[in-house]
């Protein structure tokens, strides 16, 4: 069925073996002098063996007032020449081939990055990246071009493939394509096609100093996604230009480049469709593809040529090994997230890109699954995803791993984050997880309250807890009146609430997703939190898009409350200073957080070789729990 992703496919001179491509992404993983480190080598090195006929590096900076990360890769001299060397000797010797990405940050500059101006096609600066700009001089665009066809010969020097010109995501070549950013009165502004003339004699510098043999791409943004800015058609009229220029392949993006779960999966498929309509040069399309079935739909349907899985690639480096053996049900699915791959923040390690559900991706070389010099008999109780992380981990070393949930099947509170709008990839997470358990021999027992008595029969050689938490349920007056729900049991529908005023006490991320769902019954929702923000923990493009939909779905948000009492119809509270009520309401939700469920682990007293992982020991999320039970699973 999925043999015409693995059918070859020429870019100009060069044939891929497959049609599936990883695009750029920053993996966090070059060093202060702007060289990629050997983890990098790893990193990209897992993807090639994992089957990828095409990568492309990240954004790599063709000068230097051009970065736009403090660590990030350079190839604007010749010394980035043999660390690159490097990185496609690495790719090739493990059957892939790799293209170089050229990119400069304009108006993006990266705070911290350089101490040089940043440059850009207007002097107009970027709202999210204050800087003052200095809009480019007719003489100083093309020796910017002359930095880019240079990159392009140390790219050629190093091994590369190919190159792709980064025209996309509001950097410096997009600027000058995009009719929002370009407000220039000479050759290179006003009309769709004099935006595009620095790209296009990018291109024609790079064949003339590469050679006709040499493949060229350029990355453009199909639809730049905020008003004023470029639209479909300026994108197919402008890729019209780069193939007469010389360009082999498209590669259509989006404006926005990374998109979280509140965007549908193939979103971009149509803008790719259209330029690839219009185009006789080889059309890559990106955009959320994180399903096999979805990557063949767009193949099949013509859409485009080769397809570029992103965030995907980074949750499951061997997804076209897996597609091609027919192990479907083992591939791990992106599911917009960004949990731990796009704030550095959240790298538990301190740098480098990995996944919430993988942990394992971005640590290749460094995390191994060892079998177990002596293997023990395991008991692990609860079945959530840390539950399930560790037992297939610590079966796949060679243990006899035993699993004890207490419900009729497994998932824990990770099930019921699948519950909100646009998050039910979540769902697939654990199922891919329980694929691997039957894979390597984990014994999962359902309907099941484990005990010390059942723990103490068993004898195990060690037992893991994780048991997951329990509703924080704080003493305030009234709070067990009929008409008050737990927010688990509204996403388990134990309860259900319709068309009626309902308010949610806790606005944390689960407060603000059960509003959601309650919103989509008919009710009237207000969320009230001592707090004021909503969701203040979650990720930043998420948040912006729960935001967003709760706006459109009318929910209010009373900011800076704390509760006193619930009364029959509302609460008595105290905000701003002073004591009030909100009142009015047919139902009560509480999401005050969660706590740990301790009580299986304070009567096993001192028992030995107990060890405690996710929401069983400390109340975080998922990402925290997932990382524990790797770790403690190659650790046992």
């Amino acid at each position: 069925m999925y043999g015409l992703l693995f059918q070859p496919m020429r870019i100009g001179a060069l044939e891929l073996k497959n049609r599936l491509v990883m695009p750029a992404m920053n993996s966090h993983l070059a060093d202060g002098e702007h060289h990629f480190t050997d983890q990098a080598l790893n990193y990209y090195g897992e993807r090639a063996l994992g089957g990828f006929g095409l990568q492309i590096t990240e954004f790599l900076c063709v000068s230097e007032e051009g970065l736009a990360y403090p660590m990030q890769a350079g190839i604007y001299d010749d010394r980035f020449i043999p660390s690159l060397k490097r990185l496609t000797e690495r790719i090739h010797r493990n059957g892939g081939r790799i293209f170089a990405q050229l990119h400069h940050a304009g108006r993006m500059q990266g705070r911290g990055s350089t101490g040089l101006a940043a440059v850009g096609a207007s002097a107009i600066p970027d709202r999210a990246n204050p800087v003052f700009v200095h809009e480019l001089t007719g003489e100083e665009i093309i020796q910017v071009e002359q930095k880019f066809v240079e990159a392009a010969l140390r790219a050629k020097k190093a091994g590369f493939d190919g190159v792709e010109l980064h025209g996309a995501h509001g950097y410096l070549l997009a600027q000058f394509l995009s009719r929002g950013v370009n407000k220039r009165t000479d050759r290179y502004g006003g009309c769709v096609s004099a935006r595009a003339r620095m790209v296009c004699e990018i291109i024609r510098g790079i064949r003339q100093a590469c050679g006709p043999d040499f493949p060229i791409g350029v990355r453009t943004s199909g639809d730049e996604g905020y008003e004023g800015g470029n639209r479909i058609l300026d994108a197919v009229a402008q890729s019209l230009l780069f193939q007469e220029a010389g360009a082999d392949v498209i590669h259509v993006s989006h404006g926005i480049p990374i998109h979280s779960y509140h965007t549908p999966s193939g979103f971009n498929v149509p803008n790719v469709r259209q330029v690839k309509e219009a185009l006789s040069v080889p059309v890559i399309g990106v955009g959320r593809m994180n399903d096999p079935a979805l990557i063949l739909g767009a193949l099949k349907t013509g859409a485009m040529d080769l397809v570029a899985l992103g965030r995907e690639s980074v949750c499951d480096p061997h997804l076209p090994e897996k597609i091609r053996q027919g192990r479907l049900q083992e591939i791990l699915t992106c599911t917009g997230c960004m949990q731990r791959c796009l704030y550095p923040a959240s790298f538990e390690e301190g740098a480098g890109i990995s996944c919430m559900i993988n942990p394992f991706s971005g640590r290749e070389g460094v995390w191994e699954i060892r079998r177990a010099e002596k293997a023990k008999r395991i008991g692990i109780v609860g079945a959530g995803p840390a539950g399930l992380e560790a037992a297939w981990i610590l079966a796949k070393r060679g243990h006899q791993v035993t699993v004890y949930e207490k419900e009729n099947e497994a998932g824990g509170q990770y099930r019921l984050a699948a519950v909100p709008p646009m998050k039910q990839e979540l769902a697939g997470t654990i199922a891919t997880y329980k694929v691997f358990c039957e894979k390597y021999g984990v014994r999962i027992c359902y309907g099941i309250t484990a005990d010390r008595k059942l723990l103490e029969r068993e004898a195990f050689d060690e037992i893991i807890l994780a048991c997951g938490a329990v509703p924080l349920v704080p003493d305030i007056p009234g709070i067990h009146g009929d008409n008050v729900y737990l927010a688990n049991d509204v996403l388990k529908f134990r309860v259900q609430i319709r068309d009626q005023p309902v308010l949610v006490l806790g606005a944390g991320l689960v407060g603000a997703e059960t509003a959601q769902v309650l919103a989509g019954y008919g009710n009237r929702v207000t969320l009230a939190d001592l707090v004021d923000t909503i969701a203040p923990q979650a990720p930043a493009r998420p948040r912006e898009n729960l935001l967003d939909h709760l706006d459109r779905l009318g929910v209010r948000f009373q900011p800076g409350c704390r509760v006193l009492e619930i009364l029959p119809d509302g609460i008595r509270c105290q905000q701003e200073g002073r004591i009030t009520e909100l009142t009015g309401f047919g139902s009560l939700v509480l999401a005050f957080g969660s706590r740990p469920d301790t009580r299986l682990y304070e009567s096993l007293g001192q028992m030995p070789h107990v060890h405690r992982i996710g929401d069983g020991r400390a109340a975080a999320d998922g990402r925290a729990a997932i990382y524990e039970a790797a770790r403690l699973g190659m650790e046992l």
